[in-house]
């Protein structure tokens, strides 16, 4: 009987749907107020904790809490998160199930996401953080974020578009009295586009199709998350019994997803607390018991450890060196309340949440404007959408502080670039036809872009026309002026960094 198995099925099923539950109210539903609820995924994150510790500035570990009292519990029920909570643990067991073979005599490699995670350790010890990169709850809200949602939301928009439009009796009302739900609950605010979806997607797939080759390769061999735990676990409270009376079958150590058998009779670092092996044994020899905690073996290679350290540490100048190119670019837009651009790519953990609270959309996943190592961080894209003047959203999701949570009349105030008129292409400017869009949407108080009245010649004609200027003092680099602009291609009016209410870059570079 499996009931060990059932069991732990349907924890991880009932945690996935709370995580899924939690994502889905990370949502804007008409008040610029969030409960502190739906970020509780990425509070949990030791990562997210390792991030804020090892990043410059006021860092919100009082808020990283619940991270903290994750680790002590692994210090009592070793490595359970990996075995019955993680959400892409829970997903690689499902989606990978039919990649799987049977058996598999790959051993792979369980050190090496320990000289992964202390690469990634003295890489933030010396600036440069990329523990988002491999975070696996990064990587499984991401894929929501930046994939699936939009994917869900474009199914489910046009499924109910077209029940309206078909009006097949029963069927179309039906649709009627269910979109309500829907709309307040289950989709975004507005359809979403995002950038490096199809990225993003590849990486997921990569984990999920590594199955074939080894059942929870990921987990075994490259999650720093799973590592973290696995030192944690070490000298854990609950422990597996070694076995060496059973010569007979051995089902608990060939079965078992991660190997754990194989590294120690007790299990050791590698050990989820599935319970898997409780069902597997025939004679119900296999037992977990509280106990002193024991030394367990763990074979890290002395020489593997400094090359993994020395690497980490030979990564960090390369924060200063390799993103000259987004110092020097002006269409580089991080969102209101980021704090200044070193510090920012120090605490971002490229977790989305911020993406997915944006009301209008505009918080894309960078690429390349901040240099290699802004990959997946927030960029303002103020051509596919805008900074909305009275939200505060994104800031009050960021685990880490990378964005600031700031007042409303603060964030109104706040600069995050400056709208810059293109004349060649302003329709007033280029061609002399008359368009007021831009002034219409500007939201601040007093409006940061006016006209000025000049008379134009046009052909034999000399003709009055308003063309458009901005208030330098009064712009706060919203995007909507440029989200909003009928010129076709590229927006005639963009927003550019010059401005912005966080310390440039090359001024923080410096010590300034």
């Amino acid at each position: 009987m499996n009931i060990h198995h059932n069991w732990r099925r349907a924890v991880q099923l009932v945690s996935l749907l709370a995580f899924l539950w939690l994502f889905l109210q990370t949502e804007y539903r008409g008040a610029d107020q969030l409960a502190y609820p739906v970020s509780l995924l990425f509070r949990l994150d030791p990562l997210a904790l390792l991030a804020a510790l090892f990043s410059p500035g006021q860092s919100p570990l009082l808020s990283l809490w619940p991270a903290a009292l994750l680790l002590l519990l692994t210090l009592i029920f070793g490595r359970f998160f990996c075995g019955w909570l993680c959400p892409l643990g829970t997903v690689i067991d499902l989606g990978g199930a039919p990649l799987r073979r049977k058996a598999s005599a790959f051993a792979g490699w369980p050190a090496f996401k320990y000289y992964l995670l202390l690469a990634l350790v003295f890489a933030a010890i010396g600036g440069l953080q990329l523990f988002g990169l491999f975070d696996p709850l990064s990587i499984f809200l991401r894929t929501l974020t930046l994939t699936i949602n939009p994917l869900w939301n474009f199914i489910a928009n046009g499924a109910f578009n077209w029940l309206y439009q078909a009006d097949i009796p029963l069927v179309s009302p039906l649709a009627d009295l269910i979109y309500p739900f829907f709309r307040d609950y289950l989709l975004s605010f507005q359809p979403l586009l995002f950038f490096l979806g199809l990225l993003t997607a590849i990486v997921f797939l990569i984990i999920l199709a590594l199955e074939r080759w080894q059942p929870r390769f990921w987990c075994r061999s490259i999650c720093p998350l799973g590592a973290l735990f696995g030192l944690c676990a070490r000298h854990s409270l609950l422990q597996r019994t070694p076995q060496t009376q059973c010569p007979d079958c051995a089902l608990c150590a060939t079965q078992c997803r991660m190997g754990a058998q194989h590294a120690c009779p007790s299990g050791g670092t590698e050990c989820i607390r599935c319970l898997d092996c409780l069902d597997y044994c025939p004679q119900q020899r296999v037992s977990f018991q509280f106990g002193k905690p024991t030394t367990v073996p763990f074979n890290l290679k002395r020489r593997t450890l400094l090359t993994a350290s020395a690497g980490g540490v030979l990564l960090a100048p390369l924060m200063a060196a390799a993103p000259v190119s987004g110092r020097l670019r002006n269409d580089l837009i991080r969102p209101p309340g980021a704090v200044a651009e070193n510090e920012f790519l120090q605490r971002c953990i490229r977790c989305g949440e911020c993406m997915k609270v944006c009301i209008g959309n505009a918080l894309q996943p960078d690429f390349v404007r901040g240099g290699v190592f802004s990959l997946w961080s927030p960029v303002v894209v103020a051509r596919l959408g805008y900074c909305e003047y009275n939200c505060t959203l994104c800031g009050q999701v960021c685990p880490t502080g990378a964005i600031r949570l700031l007042p409303r009349e603060e964030k109104r105030q706040t600069k995050i670039g400056l709208a810059v008129i293109d004349q060649n292409r302003c329709l007033p400017y280029a061609r002399g036809e008359e368009c007021l869009v831009c002034e219409e949407h500007c939201p601040t108080g007093k409006k940061a872009i006016v006209f000025d009245a000049k008379i134009i010649e046009q052909g034999n004609q000399r003709l009055a026309r308003l063309q458009p200027r901005v208030v330098k003092d009064l712009c706060i680099g919203c995007g909507i002026c440029e989200t909003r602009c009928p010129v076709a291609g590229q927006s005639a009016i963009v927003i550019v960094s010059e401005g912005e209410s966080r310390a440039p870059s090359w001024l923080t570079d410096r010590g300034y």
